[in-house]
């Protein structure tokens, strides 16, 4: 949470990908996942988008402890580092995607605006 807030602090205007662990092993057996609401947690705080990493189907069930995060996805799992890659990718490219249709909006917003103050202009 610090470190996303710093960061939110510094670029107010970039958008932000938090990447959490997921781990099922505790929420089994303590009823907590850490990973993952701490990263949910940082992701509301800083209107970001949290990201956590997916397994091969039965991966994560079959060894709960060893498949948590993003190392464990790109060394253990059969899917490897283009997995990772992949699923980084797809996150920033739909927050990229976003910025971008904010950006449009915010420029057709201050498009109309203008072209309600040259039209108060004009009858005043």
């Amino acid at each position: 949470m610090p470190v996303a807030k710093a960061l939110h602090e510094k670029y107010p205007d970039k958008p932000m990908v938090i990447a959490g662990d997921d781990d099922k092993h505790l929420e089994a057996t303590q009823g907590v996942n850490p990973g993952r609401s701490k990263a949910e947690e940082a992701a509301r705080a800083v209107g970001g988008k949290l990201l956590l990493p997916i397994f091969a189907p039965g991966e994560q069930a079959a060894n709960p402890k060893g498949f948590t995060d993003f190392n464990d996805l790109a060394t253990r799992s059969v899917l490897g580092q283009e997995e990772v890659a992949r699923q980084v990718r797809s996150v920033v490219d739909d927050v990229i995607e976003w910025q971008q249709g904010r950006s449009v909006e915010g420029l057709a917003r201050r498009e109309r605006q203008e072209q309600a103050v040259r039209r108060v202009a004009k009858v005043g």
